[in-house]
């Protein structure tokens, strides 16, 4: 359990520098390149996340999964290069089949698609999978912090003005491209060389593609949302979604890092004990639910304020996005839980498939009856009503196992909580007479983050061991009576 701590710790480290980083770049990147640009950024790179989609197939989860089951490093080392040659087929022919289709699809676009394209080619170095698997979380998020940090000093020194989009394209491409190709250096730790036989890797060519399928429904309400905007509306449109979608995905990616610890350890656990499953899986959900209280209704509460002060003029439309996303960020959180913590670790590809293909389904149908009427918060409304309908198809295929309905509601008090937070820090804003928005927003961070953490406390203290929290809390408590 210590290993999984750390885990969970040193990928949380990761999600707040993620937080941290885009609070720097975003005003320098919306102010620099303006709405239409960043658009024109979102709609070219959502087209390079097709090909990554087939690049990578269904590796990414089933690669974790198969790993995490190998007892030697013999058994590892052969598992591995049987996947990673079926990965490095997949991206060859993905690229080859994006740089030959990027000029049709927008011969206008052709220098920075050609740009997007090394987000594809990274795919082939991409070996993510390998090192989750060993649960081995300290060289991913190291590297991912030194790239994050060199990426950030790049856009502050270079983005200036909107004949800057390709290099902004090739900063963050690039970046990624490199830290792919750092993982290799240290692959000696865990692996050795195999010789291997395609034969032998045809065995994994159907388990993967089966997570294949739901990858490609995921996409399409992920990345689907930008494209059709880009067809149906405007790219200044596309660039207000990508605004307030790369807002709410920041504090989200740090919930999720939860699942991305979590899916090894179920993998290995679940066929040996269903009772610490089951715990472990109600400390999971505690812990989300919480988090994705505070944030969800602490961006929902500041909204109004922020947005101006974050993005500039011109970007008014996404307050009434990010509240939109917020029920979004809450509802994703769950589905992760039962999905990338349950499903997959489970082996319950079929079901997993038929979650997010139903998710998929609505969301296209959503997009096309309200983004030509609405724009940005028809795609929104799309997302919101997918994200719920993976979330209810998911519980009911798991209620069978895991009464996942009766765990989010042990924990509801969580939200009541966010709800009080949202008031109180409402009550504060329409009380203050303070011309400086940076202040008002730190007063309103400030009031939030202490209704939230006091009533959290609260209950904490009275649950005792019967919350995540509350032992640790409890422990804490003691020490500082002791000192």
């Amino acid at each position: 359990m210590s290993s999984l701590k750390r885990n969970i710790g040193l990928q949380m480290s990761y999600r707040i520098l993620t937080i941290i980083t885009p609070l720097i770049t975003s005003p320098i990147i919306s102010r620099a390149l303006g709405a239409e640009k960043i658009g024109v950024y979102s709609a070219t790179q959502a087209f390079a996340n097709y090909f990554m989609l087939f690049a990578m197939l269904g590796v990414e989860y089933y690669g974790q999964r198969t790993i995490a089951n190998c007892k030697t490093r013999v058994d590892r080392s052969v598992v591995f290069w049987e996947i990673y040659t079926v990965q490095f087929g997949a991206s060859i022919i993905s690229v080859a089949v994006y740089y030959l289709s990027a000029f049709f699809w927008s011969p206008s676009r052709f220098m920075i698609m050609l740009i997007q394209g090394i987000w594809v080619v990274s795919c082939l170095f991409d070996i993510n999978w390998l090192y989750f698997g060993v649960e081995d979380f300290k060289l991913t998020v190291t590297r991912n912090f030194i790239v994050k940090i060199i990426t950030v000093f790049c856009i502050i020194l270079f983005i200036r003005e909107p004949k800057d989009l390709t290099l902004y394209a090739g900063i963050m491409a690039g970046s990624t491209a490199l830290s792919q190709v750092v993982l290799w250096c240290n692959i000696g730790r865990y692996i050795s060389f195999e010789r291997i036989s395609l034969k032998q890797c045809k065995k994994h060519v159907w388990p993967i593609i089966r997570l294949f399928i739901p990858m490609i429904a995921l996409s399409i309400y992920h990345f689907m949302d930008k494209t059709m905007l880009d067809l149906l509306s405007t790219e200044s449109e596309v660039g207000y979604y990508y605004a307030a979608d790369k807002i709410v995905y920041i504090p989200l990616g740090l919930i999720t890092a939860i699942g991305t610890v979590m899916l090894p350890r179920v993998s290995s656990m679940i066929s040996d004990s269903k009772k610490r499953t089951t715990a472990l899986l109600d400390k999971s959900t505690e812990l989300s639910i919480c988090m994705s209280s505070a944030v969800g209704f602490g961006i929902a509460a500041i909204s109004r304020e922020f947005v101006p002060f974050f993005f500039g003029d011109g970007y008014e439309k996404c307050v009434t996005l990010l509240v939109l996303f917020v029920p979004v960020l809450f509802i994703k959180a769950l589905s992760n839980i039962v999905n990338q913590q349950y499903l997959i670790p489970a082996k319950c590809d079929n079901q997993y498939t038929l979650a997010v293909t139903g998710g998929a389904v609505v969301n296209l149908i959503c997009n096309w009856l309200l983004i030509p009427q609405l724009g940005s918060i028809g795609a929104t409304l799309g997302t919101l009503m997918a994200e719920l309908a993976v979330l209810v198809i998911s519980v009911v295929f798991a209620k069978k196992d895991i009464n996942f309905v009766k765990m989010f509601c042990k924990h509801t008090y969580y939200i009541l909580f966010g709800l009080i937070m949202f008031f109180a820090v409402r009550l504060v804003d329409s009380r203050l007479h303070i011309g400086s928005v940076f202040v008002r927003l730190l007063i309103m961070i400030g009031t939030g983050g202490l209704v939230y953490c006091v009533l959290c406390a609260v209950l904490w203290w009275i649950l005792k061991d019967g919350s995540v929290f509350g032992s640790f809390f409890i422990s804490i408590a003691k020490k500082g009576k002791k000192n």
